[in-house]
């Protein structure tokens, strides 16, 4: 009995182990606590200390989004010329080399992968997207 017990309890581990690797999804393959953590690491960048007061990464299937949060005040005027800036910075360099990042690391390349940024009381500047 107690040999059935441990064979049953050692199939499921491995089902459970291995369910990653036939997840078909990137929201299958990255768990939210894994999300989380990576917020937190991009958390700790003095960059991002500087200009933003948060990050959720939301995942979709396999569309990833980057949502970023601005810590300052923006008057119009600065909301306009940020929207300006982010629209005409060449993002889509650093969109491609994080779907590669993605495909490396979960075997999956996202089919759309956006970054959105929003003003400190989270009004949508712009979102910017491949």
């Amino acid at each position: 009995m107690r040999k059935t017990l441990v064979s049953i309890v050692a199939v499921f581990m491995c089902i459970f182990m291995f369910a990653g690797c036939f997840a078909k999804t990137i929201e299958q393959k990255i768990s939210p606590a894994e999300i989380e953590k990576l917020c937190d690491e991009m958390k700790e960048d003095s960059y991002f200390q500087t200009y933003y007061r948060d990050i959720k990464i939301e995942i979709e299937e396999n569309h990833v989004t980057y949502k970023y949060y601005y810590k300052m005040d923006l008057d119009e005027d600065q909301i306009d010329a940020v929207k300006d800036s982010l629209e005409n910075s060449g993002l889509q360099d650093q969109i491609d080399g994080l779907k590669d990042t993605f495909k490396k690391d979960c075997g999956i390349r996202p089919d759309k992968l956006s970054f959105s940024y929003y003003t400190n009381d989270e009004k949508l500047i712009a979102t910017i997207e491949e």
